[in-house]
């Protein structure tokens, strides 16, 4: 057996549901747009949105620090594009780079410290049950 075809009996039943939701929603704008509806007008301004859904999932399952700081970063990501599509404030993506630096360090700084709080936890544990 390939190798590309194990990798598609290992997808999970989630994934499917999630390619199907895109194709729906690809296929309803274009037909939307075709009856003159103007829905890619309105797509292309909030696209960021879908990240945010995105951040939100990965949130809400999130089982580690990592992906807990994943998911952070995501919503943190997804306000930014948004920002930056809508001119909030007066912002664009060539005036608000640093933003983007700003939360990728956030993350980072949220994956140490819920990783050492974990560490230190399980590391006292061990302590007290040798000593004892």
């Amino acid at each position: 057996m390939s190798r590309r075809s194990r990798g598609c009996e290992r997808r999970q039943p989630h994934d499917h549901l999630f390619v199907g939701l895109v194709l729906i929603a690809i296929g309803s704008a274009a037909l939307l747009e075709k009856q003159g509806y103007g829905v890619l007008d309105l797509l292309w301004t909030h696209w960021p949105l879908a990240i945010t859904v995105l951040g939100l999932l990965r949130l809400v399952t999130a089982r580690s620090a990592r992906q807990l700081g994943s998911a952070c970063f995501l919503l943190l990501l997804s306000a930014w594009l948004y920002a930056c599509e809508t001119a909030y404030m007066g912002l664009s993506y060539q005036n608000s780079w640093p933003l983007l630096l700003l939360a990728l360090g956030l993350g980072k700084i949220l994956v140490g410290s819920f990783g050492l709080l974990r560490g230190r936890g399980s590391s006292a544990g061990r302590d007290d049950q040798g000593q004892a």
